[in-house]
Order: C-alpha cells, then sequence, then structure tokens
C-alpha cells in the first residue's frame, strides 16, 4: 500500500480515541468545561448510561455565535496562548477540544448564549460539521446535547459497556465533581430518575454523606496541614469506618481527581496499624500545591499527576492523616521492617507499649472480654479497640518467623483437643496435644454456610419475616440491579423502588 495522507475526517475520528473512551469521558469533558465557563449550576442528565442520550447544561459564561461556530473545530481552545501556559494551567479542558472531539463522533445539539450578548445560538452538528442554525434567547449559559454516540464509528461503538455499566460509571464521574466543587449546585438525572440533587449542601460533610448512606459527621475526621510547598484538607473517618475497596477515597490535586496509588497508599499509611489489613477508609483530601510543581499532563485524562518532589509531597500526606487520627484519640503505629525482615525474618514496632500478657488469658474455661484502659485509652470504638488486641493476641501466640509457614500447614485437632474458653467474645481457644488452637468463631460459620452452599444442588429462598430496606450508595444499587437475575438463582430476592431496594427473601442454608 502506498503511502497517502489522511483525511481530516478520518483524522478526527481517531483522535477521538483519546478522548472518548467511554459515556463518562463525554461527561467528564463537558463538566469541566461549564466549571471553566464560571458555572454555579449544573445539570447533568443520561439516558441508556449515556450511549443514548448526554444533556449538561450550566449557567456559565456562555459563547458568542463566532465563538460556537470555532469551538466544534479541531485545535480551538480558549484556555492557552503558548506552549509555557501549560505550566501553570489551573483550567480543566479546552473547550474547543473536546467539543470537537465530541461533536465527530456523535450527534450533538449545542445551545449557548453569551453574557456580553442578548442573543445566543444554538446549531446541530452530525460528525462534526454543522447541519443547523438558529438564533437563541435566554439567560447566559451553554448546554450540550449529545444523541447516539461513536453512531458513526460502529467498530468502536460495539466496544462500549452495557448501559448499566457506563450509567454506573457516569455516576462515579458525577460524584466525584460533586465532592470536588461544594459551591456548585448538582442536579444529576438518570433515565429520567432523580440520583443527586445538591442544592442546599454546601459543605463537603454533607455531599459525602448524600453520596454514601451512613456516614455521619461524627465518622469524619478533619484533615488540615499546610507548608511551604503544599496545603492539604479534607477529612477521613475514623478507623472502624471502612469498606473493601478504594472507592471510597477520593483526592484531589489543584482541583482535579486523580487516581494514583502512591496518593492512596501514603493516606492509608497514615492510620498506621489502625487501619485492618483489607479495609480501606472514606476520605475527601485536597491537594493545593503550585502547578509549576505538578505536571498534570501525563495522562490522556490526567488521573494521574507527576510532581517536582514526589517522597516529599508522599511524606506530608501520610503524616497529615497520621496528626487527624491522632488527634481524634486513636493510636497510629508505624510497622518498620529490618533488612532482615525482607526475608520475612522480624519486625520492629514503635510507638506503643508492650501488652501485659497476663491479661490475656487467665483462667481456663473462664468466658473474658477484655479491654486495657492504659492502652485504649480515649479511644472512640470499642469494636476496634478489640480488633487491636485480637492481632496483638494472636500475635503472642504465633512467633513472628514462624507465622508464614504456620499458615500453610493444616492441623487435625478432631477429639484430642480439649475446649478452655472463649476470648474477646470471638475467638474458641482449645487446647490439644501440640499447643493451642484458636478458632475465629464467625469465620468457621462463614465456612460451614459456603460448604452447605457448595454441596447445595438447589438453593431455596426464604422469605423474610420483615423485608430489609438497604441503605446503599448509588453505584452499589446499580450492581445489585444489574445482577437481578444471578442474585435470584442464589435465593436473594429483592423489590425496587425509585430510590431504595428492599430485600425479601435470603437463601434458605443461611
Amino acid at each position: 500500500m502506498r503511502i497517502r495522507e489522511l483525511s481530516s475526517d478520518v483524522v478526527r475520528k481517531i483522535a477521538a480515541g483519546e478522548v472518548v473512551t467511554g459515556c463518562f469521558s463525554v461527561v467528564k469533558e463537558l463538566v469541566e468545561n461549564s466549571i471553566d465557563a464560571g458555572a454555579t449550576a449544573i445539570e447533568i442528565e443520561i439516558k441508556s448510561g449515556g450511549k443514548e442520550y448526554i444533556m449538561v447544561r450550566d449557567n456559565g459564561r456562555g459563547m458568542t455565535r463566532e465563538e460556537a461556530s470555532v469551538a466544534i473545530l479541531p485545535h480551538t481552545t480558549s484556555k492557552i496562548v503558548s506552549i509555557d501556559d501549560l505550566d501553570t494551567l489551573l483550567t480543566f479542558g479546552f473547550r474547543g477540544e473536546a467539543l470537537s472531539t465530541i461533536a465527530s463522533v456523535s450527534r450533538m445539539r449545542l445551545l449557548t448564549v453569551s453574557d456580553t450578548e442578548e442573543l445566543g445560538v444554538a446549531l446541530d452538528i452530525a460528525g462534526g460539521d454543522i447541519i443547523g442554525e438558529k438564533p437563541l434567547s435566554g439567560s447566559n449559559g451553554t448546554a450540550v446535547e449529545v444523541y447516539d454516540l461513536l453512531y458513526n464509528t460502529p467498530a468502536r461503538r460495539k466496544f462500549l459497556k452495557s448501559a448499566s455499566i457506563e450509567g454506573r460509571m457516569v455516576t462515579e464521574m458525577v460524584q466525584r465533581f460533586i465532592l470536588a466543587f461544594d459551591k456548585i449546585d448538582f442536579t444529576y438525572s438518570r433515565d429520567s430518575q432523580v440520583i443527586f440533587d445538591t442544592r442546599g449542601l454546601e459543605s463537603v460533610e454533607a455531599r459525602a454523606a448524600l453520596i454514601y448512606p451512613g456516614l455521619s459527621e461524627k465518622d469524619l475526621i478533619p484533615v488540615s496541614e499546610s507548608s511551604a510547598e503544599i496545603k492539604i484538607r479534607g477529612f477521613v473517618t475514623l478507623p472502624n469506618r471502612t469498606r473493601k475497596n478504594r472507592m471510597g477515597e477520593n483526592i484531589f490535586v489543584n482541583g482535579r481527581y486523580v487516581r494514583q496509588f502512591e496518593l492512596n497508599y501514603a493516606l492509608e499509611r497514615g492510620y498506621g496499624e489502625t487501619l485492618q489489613k483489607g479495609n480501606f477508609p472514606f476520605a475527601v483530601l485536597f491537594i493545593d500545591i503550585d502547578p509549576h510543581e505538578v505536571d498534570v499532563n501525563i495522562h490522556p485524562q490526567k488521573l494521574e499527576v507527576k510532581f517536582a518532589s514526589t517522597s516529599s509531597i508522599l511524606d506530608q500526606v501520610k503524616r497529615a492523616v497520621r496528626s487527624a487520627v491522632k488527634g481524634a484519640g486513636h493510636f497510629t503505629i508505624d510497622v518498620v521492617q529490618s533488612e532482615e525482615s525482607t526475608a520475612g525474618r522480624s519486625v520492629e514496632r514503635k510507638d506503643i507499649s508492650d501488652i501485659d500478657q497476663e491479661h490475656l488469658i487467665r483462667d481456663r474455661g473462664i468466658k473474658h472480654s477484655w479491654r486495657d484502659q492504659r492502652v485504649f485509652d480515649n479511644s472512640a470504638s470499642d469494636t476496634y479497640a478489640k480488633s487491636r488486641l485480637d492481632r496483638h493476641l494472636f500475635r503472642s501466640f504465633t512467633p513472628a518467623e514462624e507465622r508464614e509457614q504456620s499458615a500453610t500447614k493444616e492441623k487435625s485437632v478432631g477429639a484430642k483437643a480439649s475446649f478452655i474458653g472463649v476470648f474477646g467474645e470471638r475467638y474458641l481457644i482449645a487446647e490439644f496435644e501440640d499447643g493451642l488452637l484458636l478458632i475465629d468463631q464467625h469465620a468457621a460459620h462463614e465456612r460451614i454456610i459456603f460448604e452447605a452452599l457448595k454441596e447445595s444442588k438447589k438453593i431455596s429462598p426464604q422469605n423474610l419475616l420483615m423485608p430489609l430496606e438497604l441503605n446503599l450508595e448509588r453505584s452499589k444499587m446499580d450492581l445489585i440491579i444489574a445482577r437481578e437475575e444471578a442474585l435470584k438463582k442464589l435465593g436473594f430476592t429483592f423489590n425496587f423502588g425509585n430510590d431504595k431496594i428492599i430485600m425479601v427473601s435470603i437463601p434458605q442454608v443461611i
């Protein structure tokens, strides 16, 4: 094949792949444009996860007819003039770049009224070309309606996910904007149902409670730290108020959401050992830093950043969280590994006094529930205190250098074991000829249920006497709705309302 120059239409469609990676990316670009336009109210609506319809409307400055016509052309922007401007850029997107890219792979309607003119313009666009135009009156602002995303690139459209998954990704994106910009009123609708309406919610804490049902102000620890190079503010949750993934950790650098493992890990390290393994806090942290000290252009979607002094920034994030958690009455214990510990041989502990071993187990056959007030003084959570003690108990019986080896061995205790008692209202203690056995009765019960489920050829549902209303965040509700049939086969059935899910049955074996 001979070398030839690609047509502008092909170039635009190829370039669109860098911006339009899904329906959520279209929403992201359009909302960022609205924020840059000075909007104080933004309305977002999607249908079929955004594949059929996306609308973003704002009350920002708007555009003149001439600006709107230019904005849908490639390589147009109101944000920069020279390459040096990229070093100090605090805005989010290049309005022309986003509009041009989205317009090239969709049917679009652009309605805008400038705050400097009485009349605005409504443009109808298909595949990047203007096919209709008419004058428009009204208050200043811009509305962008996107229909049939990727209609003219079927090879890419087929890689869009299902409507439920695309919709969930849009919802998660909107949640981040709601948290990051508490002075902007957001209204978000999905398939004609209002999901979020933040009018009247003017604090990050109030908005977090809207997004994460069950969180209350008493669960939140304010974070505030500043130095010559960085300012950190926001909140984290108590060590016992966690979830099983990092989806509740929201970190913003100069107002931009980032998903960067090093930052999340620094946040978690601030908790020390107060955070149990496999648990992650809810957090909203804002990191403000000189734009010259951070590069936001290393990732196509700007989800990662590069700091000029990464180690210093990470250390300050860890210290800020640690100071906040300590201030709330919780120890934060560093686990510092020596050179030998890399081979799994030793672990040093700092900042905590040894636990008096005589308190761990006293008399055989007696049920104990122990708390040492000298260690857990001013603790806000008895549950958390108990979990820390559980870890000390486990380690007191198993030397560090033997722990990994013993985890791989199975012991058959059988009838030779003699029951001693219960510790901490959780562990069963038994003695056998080779030593002492600790059984987590809750984990054992879960294993029994799991084995029963495996052996069951058919799972029968059991109706609940009192149906259970589930108070879930929106993304989890979407997962249940999307997997309703699979859950039904497992014995779980639900009734769905506009904004709630009610569990009506569970597997009979449970």
